[in-house]
């Protein structure tokens, strides 16, 4: 069978799990609104399997809720305390300011480009997997939106990322990745993150707006110490519902409020990242184990496009970057993400 032939039917065997993707969907809708995004190598024009080779997240955010309790999640205690502390510098807060919570779960998988090597090639991006929850809190005006959030975790094989790989291997008749005794060890995992995106400029074309805007986000723990500035822009017959659409560290904050139909939108986004530490790549805090050289400067981009109805949402995402560590094989690592948001919110 030819590599074409034989690359064919990879990718058929990979369609296979999209079913799975839809069985975790509830049938009911919450209050507030809900999505679920799978981020994997299968949605991108190249299939490589290889470095951040598959990630999910389920997040949840709720109906606006009242201003005095806004900031004071019970559930979430610390990232209350944070928001108290730093609302002089961070957090902006006004008469039309809407309050939001959100909680959410998800787990990343990392793998190196040759699954087959035991033990894996030192040089190459280190095995790895991350499973996790968080809680954050959103804070929105017209042309203004405000995020933090608390991500707690562990690192190793407690992320279960072995198991979840072996599955999805055996289920696509792929071969089993071969270095997974060599993982990073057991680590708990405490970040904050902070986003905040502000609108520069929007005009109208044919009864669809534009809306530029930038952004600016850090994120601060074990896991990752990093800076993130970038230009959006979106493209959707009512922007304001999308307003925050848009790539977040680790994962997605769709912040789409349907109060309208928005029928079909895109966003394209261009980001620069200063990272003082990774996890995936740096190793383990407290413990000697794999790691490389990682790059103190990374570029991203993403094109997301989507339709809108009433009271759900599905987009399509693609994904790319500059090389995350020094002796990176591919020049622009790349991977897709297929996305559903769902609930009716003011």
């Amino acid at each position: 069978m030819s590599l074409w032939r034989k690359g064919m039917s990879l990718r058929i065997q990979q369609l296979r799990l999209i079913p799975l993707f839809f069985f975790f969907l509830p049938a009911w809708v919450h209050a507030g609104f809900s999505s679920l995004l799978w981020d994997n190598d299968l949605f991108s024009p190249r299939n490589t399997d290889a470095y951040y080779t598959n990630g999910f997240l389920y997040h949840h955010v709720s109906d606006p809720v009242p201003q005095e309790t806004g900031r004071h999640w019970k559930s979430c205690p610390g990232l209350s305390f944070l928001a108290k502390t730093a609302e002089p510098l961070l957090i902006r807060t006004g008469e039309a300011s809407q309050y939001r919570h959100s909680w959410g779960f998800g787990q990343i998988i990392q793998t190196p480009s040759d699954l087959t090597l035991n033990p894996p090639d030192p040089d190459d991006q280190p095995y790895a997997g991350l499973l996790y929850g968080s809680c954050g809190f959103h804070v929105q005006e017209d042309g203004y939106a405000e995020s933090m959030g608390l991500m707690l975790g562990v690192v190793g094989p407690l992320s279960l990322a072995e198991r979840t790989q072996d599955i999805a291997h055996r289920v696509t008749g792929s071969e089993y990745p071969q270095g997974w005794d060599h993982q990073l060890a057991n680590e708990p995992v405490l970040n904050l993150v902070y986003d905040r995106q502000r609108v520069m400029t929007d005009f109208s074309v044919d009864g669809h707006s534009i809306k530029i805007f930038n952004n600016f986000g850090f994120a601060f723990g074990n896991l990752m110490i990093s800076t993130t500035a970038g230009v959006n822009a979106l493209f959707a017959k009512n922007t304001r519902a999308a307003f925050s659409l848009r790539p977040n560290f680790l994962g997605r904050y769709p912040w789409l409020s349907q109060s309208q139909p928005l029928g079909f939108y895109a966003l394209g986004s261009v980001q620069g990242m200063a990272v003082g530490r990774n996890l995936f790549l740096d190793g383990n805090t407290f413990e000697d184990g794999p790691s490389v050289d990682k790059e103190y400067v990374v570029g991203s981009g993403q094109l997301v496009m989507g339709y809108g109805f009433s009271c759900l949402a599905l987009q399509l995402g693609l994904n790319l970057s500059t090389r995350t560590f020094k002796t990176q094989g591919e020049s622009w690592p790349r991977y897709g993400t297929l996305g559903i948001v769902w609930g009716c919110s003011p």
